[in-house]
Formats: structure tokens, C-alpha cells, sequence
């Protein structure tokens, strides 16, 4: 049951979680790029990196990244990889229980729910994806 929360944690409340250390020497070089960029005042810069070392989760990091420009994701991106996930999941095991309730009934058939599983699939893959390419991508693009 601890592995499925871990697998799935991420997918269905992206915020809550931990941050890893290269999490964290990315969100520094968002900051300084800001600073470079003039986007973020120096002294601004140097306070948001000490709010930096007491964050603990990526929910904290959006504190933290607040107002610079293409440091996060989306608050709308993140809801909709939480809304496609948890429907995503729900189709998965509604299917699976009528697979389940048919075999037992005696119409023990081939799996023809991963084919919509698997497709269904996709753009949650396309959703955690761009999701989480904000928080591995340490450069922020000029936006001059």
C-alpha cells in the first residue's frame, strides 16, 4: 500500500511532494536567473533563498517562486493533472472490478480493459510531464 501512495502521490497531489536536493539547486538557479534578468530585485533574491532552505515540499517551492515569471507551473496545470489523474485511476478499477465480476461469472476473458487504461494514459503522461519539466529545467527564458 506504501508504494502505490508513493507511485501515485505525485500524480494526484503534485504539491505535497519532497523536495530532493536537486529540486532545490534548481529553484536557487531560477532565483538567480531572475535576479540576472532583473526580474527579481538582489535583495529579494537572497531572502527567497532562505525561504528556500526551510521549503519542504514543491507546495512551498510555489511560495517561494511566487511571482517569478515561468518558475512553476500553473496552478491550472497542476488542478488538471489532479483532475485527469483521479479520473484516470477511477476508469482503471471500475473496469478492472467489472473484468473481475465477469470472471467470476465465468467470462474469464482476455485484459480488453488495458487498451482504454493505456490509452487513457497518455494525457496524464502528457500532463505530468509538462508538469514536472518546471521543476527539472534550472534556466528561466528571457521574457524581453
Amino acid at each position: 500500500m506504501n508504494n502505490l501512495i508513493s507511485t501515485l502521490g505525485p500524480l494526484l497531489s503534485p504539491d505535497e511532494v519532497r523536495l530532493t536536493g536537486p529540486d532545490k539547486r534548481t529553484a536557487g538557479g531560477k532565483l538567480d536567473t531572475a535576479a540576472r534578468q532583473g526580474t527579481l530585485h538582489v535583495s529579494e533574491s537572497i531572502d527567497r533563498h532562505d525561504l528556500l532552505d526551510a521549503a519542504r515540499t514543491r507546495g512551498d517551492l510555489r511560495q517561494v517562486l511566487d511571482g517569478v515569471p515561468g518558475a512553476l507551473p500553473a496552478k491550472g496545470l497542476t488542478r488538471a493533472l489532479q483532475i485527469v489523474s483521479g479520473a484516470w485511476l477511477t476508469v482503471c478499477l471500475v473496469q478492472f472490478v467489472i473484468w473481475l465480476v465477469l470472471a467470476g461469472f465465468g467470462h474469464f476473458d482476455w485484459p480488453w480493459w488495458l487498451w482504454s487504461d493505456l490509452g487513457l494514459a497518455v494525457p496524464v503522461a502528457i500532463l505530468w510531464w509538462s508538469n514536472e519539466s518546471y521543476h527539472r529545467n534550472s534556466q528561466l527564458v528571457a521574457t524581453r
